[in-house]
C-alpha cells in the first residue's frame, strides 16, 4: 500500500505541475493522509481536493482509477521479484 501511494502521490504532484522537493514534499502529503480512515477514501479525497483547488480537470473515478491501476502494477512487480 505504500508504495502504491507513493506511486499514487507522484502521478498526482506531477499532474499539478510539481518538481523537485516540492514534489517529494506532495508525495509525503499523499502518503500521510492514507492514515487518516481506512480504505483509499482518504487519499482519493485528497487527491481530488488538490485537483480541484489548482484547477487539474479530474473527478473522483478517475483518482480511483489510476490508484487501481497503481496498485495492479505494484502488485505485479511485487510478484516478479524473488
Amino acid at each position: 500500500v505504500a508504495r502504491r501511494n507513493y506511486f499514487l502521490g507522484m502521478w498526482a504532484g506531477r499532474k499539478l505541475g510539481l518538481q523537485g522537493d516540492e514534489l517529494a514534499d506532495y508525495i509525503d502529503q499523499v502518503m500521510v493522509s492514507d492514515f487518516e480512515i481506512d480504505g483509499p477514501d482518504d487519499i482519493i479525497a485528497k487527491i481530488h481536493g488538490d485537483f480541484t483547488r489548482h484547477g487539474v480537470t479530474s473527478n473522483r473515478e478517475d483518482v480511483l482509477a489510476e490508484l487501481k491501476r497503481t496498485e495492479r502494477e505494484v502488485r505485479a512487480e511485487l510478484l516478479a521479484t524473488d
